[in-house]
């Protein structure tokens, strides 16, 4: 296996100068599935946004795919995130069916009709909501929620997938489904970073659990 994620001495504060993250270290292998625990304005948002290179670090070190993401190019700081899933806490589909979510993000990164349409129906099904294609968003299911944001963030074939906040509303059973869902995805070479706000429900997929406490990464 091969590092995919690797952060040393990483600290961020506030423009008010409250310490977030402090001196965090995380070390993430290519394949690997890891979810990351804490409470509500823990930081775990922030985490994922520094990793996905949508915040830029104050002070420390963070490496994805090797790249040291606080000295890229606008450039090329923009070709790291097409490479990347990620999936916002409490993401608002388009009010358009579930096949053109999809499709309209497809579009809009540069596929073709074509390649859109056979990628979207190959990321709905293999989150499982290929029955739902035609369905206006706001009549899903929770759970089916969950689903589509997934889709939305395997679509260009990634091979890192940070999602944020991903259980919140689920039942413990619907945790379970999801979780096995993220196990396919990581049987196929996916790396997955998820956060949630609380303990997990026993999975059967093999997982790393990180507690972000007090500002730190603490392996669980």
């Amino acid at each position: 296996m091969s590092v995919m994620i690797q952060v040393s001495e990483l600290h961020f504060s506030t423009e008010d100068g409250i310490t977030v993250l402090e001196d965090v270290h995380l070390h993430v292998e290519r394949g690997d599935l890891v979810f990351i625990v804490g409470p509500s304005s823990s930081g775990k948002s922030l985490l994922l946004g520094l990793l996905g290179a949508h915040i830029s670090p104050q002070h420390g070190q963070i490496l994805v795919y090797g790249r040291n993401v606080a000295r890229l190019s606008p450039q090329k700081c923009l070709g790291l995130r097409r490479q990347i899933g990620f999936l916002t806490q409490g993401f608002s589909p388009l009010p358009r069916p579930v096949l053109d979510n999809v499709l309209f993000k497809l579009r809009a990164l540069g596929d073709f009709r074509e390649k859109a349409e056979e990628k979207a129906l190959y990321a709905l099904e293999t989150v499982g909501l290929l029955r739902e294609k035609a369905a206006d968003p706001s009549e899903l299911t929770s759970l089916n929620r969950v689903r589509l944001g997934l889709a939305l963030a395997i679509c260009d074939d990634p091979l890192l997938l940070l999602l944020d906040d991903l259980f919140n509303e689920l039942s413990a059973e619907e945790i379970s489904e999801v979780c096995t869902i993220l196990g396919q995805l990581r049987s196929r070479g996916m790396t997955i970073l998820a956060s949630a706000r609380g303990p997990l429900p026993q999975l059967r997929e093999k997982h790393r659990v990180l507690a972000l406490v007090d500002g730190r990464v603490v392996e669980s």
